[in-house]
């Protein structure tokens, strides 16, 4: 930090002092002054903490000039000054950019910089000149206005010399550059001070040396060395101006001061608006070029691209698309994009995506196109708006991305992941009905060791095995697949084993199967279970005659189960509590809503009826290889 400060105080100093000997026609004020150029530049790039070099270097330099103590105090805190206003207003700008990229940013360095700061400074610097007798009273206008063009052409061209030149120039990569610059250099040199220090004035004496002389050096150094070069030149020329005014020769020469600076101070400052405009709208340009270049082979890509106008008629596509799409670019420009649609999405899809593209700036979904062969095929659209400066959407910018081989080993990979859950599943559901049969075998060798527990143990041993035949079918099908009409069938075979009763099941050849729901397939299983058990106790095995039948329900969507058996309903007062105990696990059992159970006496067999809605067993359309037959829904039987 303190070397910094006395880096800052001794370039200061001696700018002041070259200043003071080459640009000063009293001595005191000089009509360029590098120095505060600098102090602007240092305080933008190290921040406010170097004012106290700035400073310093300012009271030395006034200290150099003769000046007395407070007069040196004064001088020197009026230039600090003027140095830390015109960073504040820059600071406080949010628009300027201290890399001078734009011809805004030099506009602000002339309005928030240049003039503020060589007011401030010149008001206090000549009014303690003036008071202490440094200078004269009657000279304090042309002295205000000397100090503060000396002040304002030193920002400009200084401050703009280390800001530009703070980022190497591409230029100097270029080592053939390097002669070119030389020679524009020494040709401006040479020039100028032909026009502006009255050289070869005798052999000349026939030609009036102008100013003009010079812009096509400027120009040149412009077009072809960029903002650095022109910087240079203007620093070049500035000097050579400044220097010429005060020694009264050259373009310049007037017998009065005032004059003489005036013309300096416009002919200098309006050469470096021009030149710099010019070096900038160049650079702008290539940058551009550049840009241009950069996405010209972008746009080439691996991926689709088309650009079209706001209103979605294509202007430009790119190899990759026609690989993707079939279609050459002749063929599609000044088209509309609906070409390309399929048949997978509604119309108020692709109006929803227009919306969004329109009202957000970019929308990206899967989209299914139609090739020029006739293929639908997957795509990943990313739609991008391109707005103006004044933010009206002119273009947009579409990629497609064909997804096909993406979609494909998704696909492999989920029915991997399934193929191998579903392994897993089967194991786990084979190992619980094993476990569940060795269950109802040490409950059969229980029976046969206590005969009169055995119509209550082939009860829990019905119940068991129920969902061991329901673990097993899961055991057997892919996940949440349960058939109902396989469920039945399996328990009406269990029950007729363990009860020693034939039960006769009736589903139609034809028969789209109704799939159960995972969470309802054990208290569904638990249900048939029961209603079998009752069927064949109170009467069918008595009797013989137990049937179990599927059909259609009163509403299409329903599968009703229909169980039928020999006997009479029971009543209230005959033996209530095994009536009781016969129907409890169902009414425990049966769900909420979605699900009916009615009994009803027909002549001497008692047919109870199940009727499932489509919240617990939905039908399934199956494929023929499914079934080994052309599935087909049943008519309603009675």
């Amino acid at each position: 930090m303190v070397y910094q400060l006395l880096g800052v105080a001794l370039l200061y100093a001696l700018l002041a002092w070259l200043a003071l000997n080459l640009f000063s026609p009293a001595g005191v004020i000089g009509v360029f002054w590098p120095a505060s150029g600098w102090a602007l530049a240092s305080l933008l790039l190290g921040g406010r903490r170097l004012a106290w070099g700035i400073f310093a270097g300012a009271l030395l330099s006034e200290f150099l000039l003769g000046l007395t103590v407070p007069a040196a105090l004064t001088t020197a805190g009026g230039a600090t000054a003027g140095a830390l206003l015109a960073h504040w207003l820059l600071s406080r700008d949010a628009r300027f950019n201290p890399g001078l990229q734009s011809i805004g940013d030099f506009s602000r360095l002339i309005l928030w910089a240049a003039i503020p700061a060589g007011l401030l400074s010149a008001l206090v610097g000549v009014g303690s000149l003036t008071l202490t007798g440094g200078l004269a009273s009657d000279d304090f206008g042309r002295n205000m206005v000397q100090w503060v063009i000396g002040d304002a052409l030193g920002i400009l061209l200084i401050t703009s010399l280390i800001l530009i030149w703070r980022q190497v120039p591409e230029q100097l990569k270029d080592r053939q550059r390097w002669t070119e610059a030389a020679l524009i250099l020494g040709l401006t040199l040479l020039i100028g001070q032909i026009v502006l220090q009255g050289w070869l004035s005798e052999a000349l004496a026939g030609y009036m040396p102008k100013g003009y002389w010079l812009l096509p050096l400027a120009f040149w150094a412009a077009t072809r060395l960029g903002p650095h070069g022109a910087i240079i030149v203007l620093c070049i020329i500035a000097a050579q101006t400044m220097h010429g005014i005060h020694d009264n020769t050259g373009f310049m020469a007037h017998p009065n001061v005032e004059t003489r600076l005036l013309d300096g101070w416009f002919f200098v400052t309006l050469s470096w608006l021009m030149i710099m405009f010019l070096a900038l709208r160049i650079k702008g340009y290539r940058n551009a070029e550049a840009d241009l270049r950069i996405a010209a082979t972008a746009f080439e890509c691996q991926e689709g691209m088309i650009v079209t106008d706001a209103q979605m008629r294509i202007l430009r596509t790119n190899k990759s698309f026609t690989q993707i799409m079939g279609y050459t670019n002749e063929e599609v420009v000044g088209q509309p994009t609906t070409f390309m649609r399929s048949d997978r999405h509604p119309a108020s899809f692709y109006e929803n995506a227009w919306r969004t593209g329109r009202d957000h700036g970019v929308w990206n979904d899967e989209v299914w196109h139609r090739r020029k062969n006739g293929e639908v095929f997957p795509q990943w659209l990313t739609c991008t708006a391109v707005k103006n400066e004044d933010g009206v959407i002119t273009n947009y910018v579409v990629t497609h991305t064909d997804i096909t081989l993406q979609k494909q080993q998704e696909a492999k990979r989920l029915a991997d992941e399934t193929a191998h859950r579903n392994a897993l599943v089967r194991e786990v559901h084979h190992r619980i009905k094993n476990n569940l049969q060795g269950i109802s075998g040490l409950l059969r060798l229980f029976a046969q060791e206590n005969p009169q527990t055995t119509e209550a143990i082939n009860q829990v041993m019905s119940q068991i095995r129920s969902i061991a035949v329901l673990h097993g079918l899961q055991g057997h099908a892919s996940l949440d697949t349960v058939r109902l009409c396989e469920l039945t069938s399996a328990i009406a075979t269990d029950v007729q084993s363990v009860w020693q009763t034939p039960i006769a099941v009736d589903i139609p050849a034809l028969w789209t199967p109704g799939i159960i729901a995972e969470k309802e397939a054990v208290p569904i299983a638990l249900v048939l279970n029961e209603l079998l058990v009752n069927a064949v106790k109170h009467g069918g095995k008595a009797h013989g005659h137990v049937s179990v039948t599927l059909r259609k329900g009163e509403d299409p969507e329903t599968i009703q189960v229909s169980i039928r058996n020999s006997g009479h309903l029971r009543t209230n007062t005959d033996r209530p509590t095994a009536q009781h105990n016969g129907l409890q696990l169902v009414a425990s059992l049966m769900p909420r809503e979605g699900a009916r159970l009615t009994r009803e006496q027909r002549d001497n067999e008692v047919l109870t009826r199940l009727e499932i809605s489509p919240r617990y067993c939905t039908w399934k359309r199956l494929r023929h290889e499914d079934t080994g037959q052309a599935s087909a829904y049943p008519s309603p039987a009675g």
